[in-house]
């Protein structure tokens, strides 16, 4: 709405002003006209009286002539002075407001300058004027009428002007061009000089050498400049004003206290989807019940408004959202004139991408970024909100954590993006498998976790697990191929199992991880037990660092026996833990432990290392060489740096390659059949022997042995305990000798305990022996003791190498 300024009405003449004006014009116009019958009266009877005189007083004609002039001077003299006074004063109080009433109305000051020298010309009879102003010492003329500009700028910058400026007062100089008299007078506005007057006119009239009036014309003049600055300053305020409510992004609404509208800009306008008349009306009664209709909550709405206009004091923030999704933060405060409170301004703020972003960075904070199902932290917080009410029902719910089993093969086989669909294609399939009101998130790279809420008993529980591993092992196109996969799931039940959250997902981790060491493909339910197992887990891992940081590892060496010549050609190394309280202890106790740790990186390039060494010991004391034989694990097969470590221990312990045996086991290498390929062909080309550990355990796939340049089979300890009563032990041991010498390939057999297995496998052609029969596993000196001695099995005989101590040195 626009804003009516009312200051300029102290400047603006007002109709009451401008009849006054009217009336004092007339007056000067009726004493003209009184001044004339006057002069024709008095004049008349002064002629009249002239035959008295003659007549009746015997006056000469000389006489009568003089006193005719004299009476005529003195009636002239008295009529001009009694009238010349009363036009000075209605002229002082007419023209200035003759100016008020010309100049008022103008809207620039160009107007208003040409509009003062017009009405000069007219009342005062000159015959040119014009009107400069002075700012800063210069100069400038405003307007100009009956004289040329540059001419009027010359008299302005005479002295003249300075001086009238200077002293405030009416200064008159003679002018050549055109020929007559310069009047300057100062323009004046509350005291202030803004310019001067000048008028250029043939002879000095009264009005001119009337100082007061041209005074009282200069603050007209003045007043008027005055009034169309500040009018336009005004203006310019307004527009500016009226321009930044119009571009800021607000919308504002300001309505006084009888509910009328007094403003608003265009932004509110099209936040309102007003239309113009309901606006245009100016009731705020009638714009009411258009918005109400369009947002989400008008009963809030309602309520706010009369919440607001109860207290006209109040002020604060609300949050308004419209059906169509737009959300506006209203902000209202009192709208006070002299300290009283008039009405009410009320500002609106489109904050819907705001609210929009905060809700998408709301919703990824407690959502996963890959499946966008709830995350570990949303879980947490649904888990105990779930938790409280199971208390105050008294229903159960149950925590299940599910890992995928091998994920990691997916990412290693086909890749980390195939691994990501995988999860993304089961995500959808979890969720559908529970109820509205239960959760299933993603916790962990390929761990999720179901809470189930109103859960009747464990039967129920077992019941979803069983359809989510039906859901999980289904085949699926990842990347363009068929894959199937399965899951290990481990359950945990309120209360019996934990009455806080953190208790139920740390023993439904338990259960997932026995899960898994029950074969995978499974789901198990907590029991107290899994955790007295996962508290020994733990406690092994720690001493596990422990004694290897203390170097509390062993080696001991177990004889290899050549079946030709029956001597010790070769030795394994086999780690033992020499524990400070339990003694030694033995591989299949913490091998699976470092595995899963990563222990075994560290610790089997210890003992690479050491037995490297042990044997250039022993080469250097100038005993019989041997082959020594390391087992590499899984871990360390994996590792981008194991050709240039194997390469460094020979190179820094001087042992020859061909003295250094790899065993590898079969699930080893066929993780990755082209990674293995490529690191045995390396290993090879140094002249380092391989062997494939526990052949016939794992796949046994004779494209393997094709593929992979290798020099020895070993045969499980599993077929060889009881080949002697087990004709498919016998029938497969059999195979494999057969197989592995076709193959060019020697074969060496272990856990030999018994003379009928020895002698089965030499009827065989089993080319080496490993076993207690022949020789346990001894620490480094017990094991050089033996090759001091020459110390040999006499094959044929069946003599039989038991221990050290039956060893009979050479004389």
């Amino acid at each position: 709405m626009p804003i009516t300024d009312t200051r300029q009405d102290v400047f603006v003449a007002r109709p009451r002003r401008a009849a006054s004006v009217v009336r004092d014009i007339a007056s000067v116009r009726e004493i003209r006209l009184l001044k004339r019958f006057v002069q024709a009266g008095v004049y008349s009877a002064i002629f009249c009286l002239v035959p008295v005189f003659i007549f009746i007083l015997g006056f000469s004609v000389l006489q009568e002539a003089v006193n005719l002039v004299i009476g005529l001077m003195i009636a002239t003299s008295a009529i001009e002075g009694a009238f010349s006074q009363m036009f000075k004063l209605r002229k002082r109080s007419s023209y200035p407001g003759i100016f008020f009433l010309e100049l008022g109305s103008q809207t620039t000051a160009a107007d208003t300058a040409h509009a003062a020298l017009v009405t000069i010309r007219e009342l005062l009879g000159v015959d040119a004027a014009f009107i400069a102003t002075v700012e800063d010492g210069q100069t400038q003329i405003l307007a100009s009428d009956g004289v040329a500009a540059a001419r009027a700028q010359e008299f302005a910058e005479q002295a003249e002007s300075r001086e009238a400026l200077s002293e405030v007062s009416t200064v008159h100089a003679p002018v050549s061009d055109p020929h007559g008299l310069l009047t300057i007078v100062p323009i004046m506005a509350w005291q202030r000089p803004l310019g001067v007057l000048g008028m250029v006119s043939a002879k000095m009239t009264p009005e001119l050498q009337d100082s007061e009036l041209m005074a009282a014309i200069g603050n007209a003049i003045g007043l008027s400049l005055e009034n169309i600055g500040q009018r336009e300053s005004l203006q310019e305020g307004l527009s500016l004003l009226r321009t930044t409510l119009d571009s800021t992004g607000d919308g504002i609404l300001v309505i006084n206290n009888a509910g009328e509208i007094v403003n608003f800009n265009e932004r509110f306008k099209k936040i309102s989807n007003a239309p113009d008349d309901v606006l245009d009306r100016g009731a705020s009664s009638d714009l009411l019940p258009h918005v109400l209709i369009q947002l989400e909550d008008p009963d809030e709405f309602q309520q706010m408004i009369s919440k607001v206009a109860s207290s006209e004091d109040s002020e604060g923030y609300n949050t308004i959202n419209f059906k169509d999704g737009r959300v506006f933060e209203s902000y209202h405060q009192p709208h006070r004139h002299k300290g009283e409170v008039v009405g009410r301004v009320w500002s609106f703020r489109d904050v819907t991408e705001r609210k929009q972003s905060e809700e998408t960075i709301r919703h990824l904070a407690y959502h996963d970024a890959l499946t966008d199902l709830p995350n570990r932290a949303l879980f947490s917080d649904r888990l105990t909100v779930a938790l409280a009410q199971a208390r105050r029902t008294g229903q159960g719910l149950a925590v299940m954590f599910l890992d995928i089993d091998r994920f990691k093969l997916v990412n290693d086989t086909l890749g980390h993006s195939a691994g990501d669909e995988l999860l993304q294609k089961l995500a959808p399939e979890l969720d559908r498998l529970v109820r509205q009101g239960d959760t299933v998130a993603r916790v962990g790279g390929d761990e999720f976790t179901l809470l189930l809420t109103g859960i009747a008993d464990r039967a129920e529980a077992e019941t979803i697990a069983g359809r989510a591993l039906e859901a999980v092992r289904r085949s699926r196109i990842i990347s363009g191929q068929e894959m199937t996969v399965t899951t290990s799931i481990g359950i945990a039940l309120f209360p019996r199992d934990g009455g806080d959250a953190e208790t139920l997902l740390r023993n439904a981790d338990t259960a997932m991880y026995r899960a898994k060491q029950q074969g995978r493909d499974n789901y198990q339910v907590y029991v107290p037990a899994m955790s007295a197992e996962i508290l020994d887990r733990v406690s092994l891992e720690a001493e596990l660092r422990r004694a290897t940081a203390r170097g509390e590892f062993v080696i001991h060496y177990q004889p290899q026996i050549e079946a030709a010549t029956g001597r010790i050609t070769g030795a394994e190394a086999l780690i033992r833990w020499n524990h400070e309280e339990r003694g030694l202890v033995y591989p299949a106790e913490f091998i699976a432990v470092a595995e899963e740790t990563g222990l075994i990186i560290p610790m089997g390039e210890w003992v690479l290392r050491v037995a490297c060494e042990q044997n250039k010991t022993w080469q250097n004391a100038g005993l019989p060489p041997i082959t020594i034989a390391v087992n590499l694990a899984a871990r360390q097969f994996q590792e981008t740096n194991l050709v240039e470590t194997i390469s460094r221990t020979i190179q820094e312990t001087g042992i020859a390659p061909s003295q250094l045996e790899l065993e590898i086991t079969e699930s080893t290498a066929i993780q990755d059949p082209d990674l293995a390929a490529s690191i045995l062909r390396q290993l090879r080309e140094m002249g380092v022997r391989i062997s494939i550990d526990d052949f016939g355990t794992g796949y046994s796939s004779l494209n393997y042995l094709k593929r992979f340049r290798i020099d020895r089979l070993k045969i499980d300890r599993s077929f060889v305990s009881d080949l002697i009563t087990d004709h498919n032990d016998a029938a497969i041991a059999t195979a494999m000798i057969a197989m592995a010498h076709s193959l060019g390939l020697t074969v060496v057999a272990e856990g030999i305990e018994t003379d009928a297995q020895l002698e089965f496998l030499l009827q065989q052609g089993c080319d080496y022996f490993q076993g207690h029969l022949l020789g346990k596993p001894v620490p480094a000196n017990e094991f050089e003791a033996l090759l001091e001695a020459g110390a040999c099995v006499d094959i044929p005989q069946r003599k039989i190498l038991l221990d050290v101590r039956d060893v009979r040195r050479p004389a």
